[in-house]
């Protein structure tokens, strides 16, 4: 094919991918936006006040509602909120240990998961991967 015809061809095939593009992107759209207004449930808080320490369950919308009107551009981590023991900022998200009953904070134990209990080192995301991982061995042949 001579170069006077490709250039007008490749121009076609682009916009005609650029059009597909937004036609599925709007097709595939749903009216509804999840997001904030179907949270349930609850997240634990733990006051990082020495001398308060407070630990509570708070709902997740109340809690994701707060962070998203309080962070700031380039924030690394949530806001603080005000602990409803001590009155001070120093609330922050939290994990429960389902294994001991520890309130700790994301990472606090340093390891490799997240939700790695400082205390007793139990980790739900760690526990659901290693019964993953011998499921999988289970159902291999001749295993």
């Amino acid at each position: 094919m001579e170069d006077s015809r490709k250039k007008p061809l490749m121009i076609g095939i682009i916009i005609t991918c650029i059009v597909l593009a937004v036609v599925i992107t709007f097709a595939t759209r749903s009216g509804d936006s999840g997001g904030i207004e179907k949270l349930e449930g609850k997240l634990w808080l733990k006051c990082n006040n020495p001398k308060c320490n407070a630990e509570y369950q708070i709902d997740q919308k109340e809690y994701y509602e707060f962070v998203d009107k309080n962070i700031k551009p380039f924030d690394m981590s949530d806001p603080p909120m005000t602990c409803k023991e001590c009155g001070e900022q120093s609330a922050y998200k939290a994990i429960k240990c389902p294994n001991c009953g520890n309130v700790f904070y994301p990472g606090e134990a340093g390891k490799q998961f997240n939700d790695t209990c400082p205390k007793c080192n139990f980790s739900k995301t760690e526990d659901r991967q290693k019964k993953a991982a011998e499921k999988a061995a289970e159902s291999l042949p001749g295993v």
